[in-house]
């Protein structure tokens, strides 16, 4: 296997409020950096079209949308996605919802990256949620499921 470039081993989190602020940053790090994630906030504030510009660009992208939605839902999101040219895209792993997002991205390259429990998420936070287990088996038993 070649070595990773320097250029592509990082992420770039552009968790930033406004495409401008992102677009500087993008320029700042120049060619430095080929990867970069947008997240909800930059997605909201304008952040598809930035992505898209980003991937036109020859840029990688990592869209951290955590999509969940009803199973119809969540497979034109990713889509969608896969017509962007995005190469993650982060889903609940929900077992439906990650069913539905693998069957709809056929064969584009688009990785799927599943989120199991959310970071912040607790023991306490899940047993207040009306889950009847722990934040380590709930991520367990989300990551066994198998499209």
């Amino acid at each position: 296997m070649l070595p990773i470039p320097p250029r592509d081993r990082l992420i770039v989190a552009l968790d930033l409020p406004t495409v401008a602020a992102a677009e500087a940053m993008v320029i700042g790090l120049g060619d430095a950096v080929s990867f970069y994630k947008v997240g909800l906030q930059l997605i909201y504030a304008g952040g598809v079209g930035f992505a898209r510009n980003l991937v036109t660009a020859g840029k990688q992208v990592f869209l951290d949308a955590k999509l969940l939605d009803i199973d119809n839902t969540v497979a034109h999101a990713v889509e969608s996605v896969a017509g962007l040219g995005a190469a993650f895209l982060t889903v609940h792993a929900y077992p439906q919802a990650m069913r539905a997002a693998v069957a709809a991205r056929g064969e584009s390259p688009l990785k799927l990256l599943g989120v199991t429990v959310l970071t912040s998420m607790d023991d306490a936070d899940l047993a207040a949620a009306g889950y009847g287990e722990t934040a380590a088996a709930l991520v367990a038993r989300r990551a066994a499921v198998s499209p």
